[in-house]
């Protein structure tokens, strides 16, 4: 059985965060959990129970991800997180971290927030209700805005939002004309934001676009998906879904992907 719920950031959080979600799994025999896909967003997990291994390593007891290529788990019994989904590019109004160390690692909470992060998860661990806890790091993370925010980087939230809601019909140099930027300059400062260059990020952002509705919609035949998400043809996406997962369209969309994956419908 398989509990995925969601819950809505609340103010000026839900800018930057697209949701709260709960992820419980558990089987009487060891089952593969579903692999994280390369997004062009954040995760901050927290394990509810034994936390995932990767390789027979286990991962911090709280930790975030930025998974821009695919991530594998070991098998479980049972998996169980709260994790708070940062939209595109928005976890670097809350960290010092630049996002070239974060992307593709896991760095634990302590380690993002030293001391703050250790009180966070002394806090967490303590309270019992799912809603004290989302309330604990949404205080938190009201903290961490107000530490970490930098003003100067707001007009790159609206070109980082302007690409991925129109990856399909924009261009890197007509980005960089609108920004005022020499194509040069934009993609230098684009990628100290995001640690991807934009051309990268919009190979993401439409993979990513294409799995999320071939999955929420259940349908395998998906060539009018691709072709309307700017894929020339199948090969076109098959070597690109290759280049990103190690695996054909073929392998992955089976039964138990599409009955156990990361991606929602979008909240209200």
């Amino acid at each position: 059985m398989t509990k995925n719920k969601s819950y809505k950031p609340t103010g000026f959080l839900s800018k930057y965060i697209d949701r709260y979600y709960i992820f419980d799994k558990s089987s009487e025999n060891y089952f593969e959990p579903p692999p994280v896909l390369p997004g062009t967003g954040a995760e901050l997990v927290f394990y509810l129970n034994t936390p995932l291994t990767i390789n027979g390593k286990s991962l911090p007891k709280a930790h975030l991800i930025c998974p821009r290529i695919i991530a594998y788990f070991d098998k479980t019994k049972a998996i169980s997180f709260l994790s708070v989904r940062f939209k595109s590019g928005a976890f670097r109004h809350f960290s010092n971290i630049p996002f070239s160390e974060l992307n593709n690692n896991y760095f634990s909470v302590p380690d993002v927030w030293k001391k703050d992060g250790d009180h966070l998860l002394e806090q967490f661990e303590n309270l019992s209700d799912i809603d004290l806890k989302i309330n604990a790091i949404e205080t938190f993370l009201f903290d961490a805005f107000k530490t970490y925010h930098s003003a100067k980087n707001d007009k790159w939230d609206l070109i980082i939002d302007d690409l991925y809601y129109n990856f399909n019909s924009n261009f890197i140099g007509d980005l960089s004309k609108k920004s005022n930027l020499s194509l040069r300059q934009f993609e230098r400062n684009f990628k100290s934001q995001f640690g991807l260059s934009a051309k990268e990020f919009q190979k993401i952002t439409r993979f990513q676009d294409v799995i999320k509705k071939i999955l929420l919609t259940r349908n395998s035949d998906y060539l009018t998906t691709i072709l309307d998400n700017g894929y020339f043809d199948q090969s076109h996406f098959i070597k690109e879904f290759k280049s990103l997962t190690h695996k054909t369209p073929l392998d992955y969309f089976k039964t138990e992907n599409f009955d156990t994956h990361f991606y929602h419908t979008s909240l209200q």
